[in-house]
Order: structure tokens, then C-alpha cells, then sequence
């Protein structure tokens, strides 16, 4: 291949090397970017497994509260139900005609709210208030028979606050369980967040990878083609040489068959000229 064929084929491979190396450059930042992405969607899915798992604390331990809370609460509905067995034998002693003080108490309200709330006829009016004298006699008398009867008294009044404690406690179960529920909604709202930039993560970890192997695809097609330069060039220095070598021989040649010329001319006794006797030393013939 000739010196003009190598140098053309060599400014071919300088413009591929340019190329390949944008391209290389251009996959290398997209490698750079895929990276960076994903580095903050790894930090994403960590913040919200973290976030995921301290809300499933939170929701266990509040669910051992809530155990723990309706526990209370059985045993309390236990003691309320020994107190109104307790309470009924005693009101079967005491009061063995009479309703219960609490149900007459209720009773009386349902009138009351009745009595502000509706419209009655003069004939309702009289009846309602006839049922309430009747009613506010009784609760006096069924008073009565508890201020005489202390045992009573101290069975209601433990009964009462036994009922008031189980209410607290079912209220209290009410809010742990709602908390508890809140808790796990948050918990599975992280994990599903969390597995949806997992899903993303790995379709960026593939572009990752593509880019990856598109960049070092371009890089060894640069490194090739610089092979493939270093090469020319050493052709071309290679041929250059052989040219001037083949170039000093031809000279050398042309020197010495006119100096055989002159030579022959010089042993016919023709006339030299100072060139020719130059030629002739040129030539190592004298």
C-alpha cells in the first residue's frame, strides 16, 4: 500500500476515532446520570423500609396494648357481672317489688327529653307529667331504702364506678385498635412505596448495565482504531524508509552505469571533462 493510500486510510481512522470517541463520552455520561439515579432511588427505598418497618413497631406495640387493654377490659365486665348478680339478689331482698333505681332514673330522662322536644296535646301534657310525679315518688323512695341500706348503696355505688372503668377501657381499646390500624395503613403505604422504586430501580440498573456495555463497546473500538493508526503509521515509516533506500540504490545505479560509460570512453583515450572524472570518482572507479 502505497504512502498516499496510508495516510488516507489514517485520516479515515482519525475521524472513527473521533467519533468513537463522542460516542464513548456520550454513554459515559449516561452512565453517570443512571447512576446518580440510581443512588437517590436506593436512598428513597431505604428511607421508606425504614419509615415501613418503625411503623410495624409502632403497630405491634400497640397492638400488645390493645391485648393487654381488652384484657383489662374482660375482667372488668367479669367484676361488673359478680356486682349486678351480687346487686339483684340484694335488690330481690330489699326492694323485691320495685325496678331498678337505674332504670327508673332512665325512664325519667325519656320523659324529660319528650316533654322539651315534642308537641303535645293538653291530654299528653297531663299524662306525661302525671308519669313523672309518678316516677320522681319512686326514685325518692327507692333512695330511701338506700340511704337505710348501706350494703346496697355500696354495692351500686362499686357497680357504678366498675361500669365507669369498663367504659374508659372499651373507649381506650377503641383508640389503640384505631391507632394500630392507622399505624399498619402507613406501614404497608411505605413497603408498597418502597417495592415501586424497587421495580423502578431495577429498570434503571438495566440501562445502567446497557449504557455500561455501550461505553466500553465505544471505547474498545477507539482503542482498535488507535491500534489500527499506530500501525499505519509504522507502515509509512516503514515504507518511507524502503523508498529512500530504493531511492539511494537507483541513484547509486544511475552513478555507476554512467560511470562504466565514461569509463569505457576513458579507455578508448577519449577526452574526459572535469564532470566526468567526478562521476568516475563517484563511482570508485579511480
Amino acid at each position: 500500500m502505497s504512502i498516499d493510500e496510508l495516510q488516507k486510510k489514517r485520516e479515515e481512522l482519525r475521524k472513527k476515532i473521533g467519533e468513537a470517541k463522542e460516542l464513548r463520552e456520550k454513554f459515559n455520561e449516561k452512565t453517570k446520570v443512571l447512576k446518580e439515579k440510581k443512588q437517590k432511588l436506593a436512598d428513597q427505598i431505604k428511607k421508606y423500609k425504614q419509615e415501613g418497618t418503625r411503623h410495624r413497631e409502632l403497630r405491634d406495640e400497640t397492638n400488645i396494648r390493645v391485648a393487654n387493654s381488652k384484657k383489662r377490659r374482660r375482667e372488668l365486665n367479669k367484676e361488673y357481672n359478680d356486682l349486678r348478680k351480687e346487686l339483684e339478689s340484694l335488690r330481690k331482698k330489699y326492694l323485691p317489688d320495685g325496678q331498678p333505681l337505674e332504670l327508673l332514673d332512665k325512664r325519667r330522662e325519656e320523659l324529660e327529653f319528650r316533654q322539651m322536644t315534642h308537641q303535645l296535646s293538653k291530654r299528653e301534657e297531663a299524662e306525661l307529667v302525671e308519669e313523672l310525679s309518678k316516677l320522681n315518688e319512686k326514685i325518692k323512695e327507692r333512695k330511701r331504702v338506700l340511704e337505710k341500706t348501706p350494703e346496697l348503696k355500696e354495692i351500686l355505688d362499686k357497680e357504678q364506678l366498675i361500669k365507669e372503668k369498663g367504659d374508659k377501657e372499651h373507649i381506650k381499646v377503641r383508640e389503640l385498635a384505631d391507632r394500630a390500624q392507622e399505624e399498619h395503613l402507613k406501614m404497608v403505604e411505605c413497603f408498597n412505596k418502597s417495592d415501586e422504586l424497587y421495580k423502578e430501580l431495577r429498570k434503571v440498573q438495566k440501562e445502567y448495565i446497557l449504557a455500561r456495555l455501550d461505553a466500553d463497546k465505544a471505547h474498545k473500538k477507539l482503542v482498535s482504531h488507535i491500534k489500527e493508526i499506530r500501525e499505519i503509521e509504522e507502515q509509512m515509516e516503514s515504507t518511507k524508509k524502503k523508498e529512500k533506500v530504493d531511492k539511494i540504490q537507483k541513484e547509486r545505479s544511475d552513478i555507476q552505469r554512467k560511470a562504466d560509460d565514461v569509463y569505457e570512453r576513458f579507455k578508448k583515450g577519449e577526452k574526459l571533462s572535469t564532470e566526468d572524472f567526478m562521476l568516475l570518482q563517484k563511482a570508485g572507479l579511480i
